[in-house]
């Protein structure tokens, strides 16, 4: 009789062992898909961080290849104004009309003046004499990302050294 009553309350431990595991089982599973959810909509947006940084870096080489054309596609831009970059007739051009790349991102240039103190030539942000040949152009490069906008932006500078 005592054997009985030992087994019967082993069968019922049995029972709860396994209930219990399968719910720790289960839980886990969630816990897993909930954390690989996260990393892949981190991950997407990581994508597209890293493709702007990517545009920027192409978007200076089009700058420095057209100044290399003619110093004047650059000097003759109209201070302020963005410009967009498109690849025309095997070369790059700027554009006033939006250009957007994969239906996503829009990169877009400006010109602005640089100074320079007339007796060590330094670049200037205050005073100074305009220089024609030098140019500060502010490269941005922007997406919609979850219903808002992102953007990386960058400045560099750019001389008239062939002409």
């Amino acid at each position: 009789m005592i054997l009985r009553t030992a087994l019967k309350n082993k069968n019922g431990l049995t029972l709860i062992e396994i209930i219990l595991a399968s719910t720790i089982i289960s839980l886990s599973m969630v816990f897993i898909a909930s954390v690989y959810g996260n990393f892949l909509a981190l991950s997407v947006g990581n994508t597209d961080k890293v493709q702007a940084v990517f545009l920027l870096d192409e978007g200076i080489e089009a700058v420095k290849t057209m100044r290399s054309y003619a110093w004047s596609t650059v000097a003759s831009s109209t201070v302020g104004i963005d410009y967009y970059l498109v690849w025309s007739g095997g070369r790059w051009q700027s554009t006033t009309t939006v250009s957007t790349i994969d239906g996503k991102f829009v990169r877009k240039f400006n010109v602005q003046n640089v100074y320079r103190d007339q007796s060590t030539l330094n670049i200037v942000y205050t005073g100074g004499t305009s220089n024609s040949d030098s140019k500060l152009v502010n490269l941005d490069v922007s997406w919609n990302y979850k219903g808002a906008t992102s953007s990386k932006q960058t400045s560099f500078y750019v001389f008239n050294v062939y002409e």
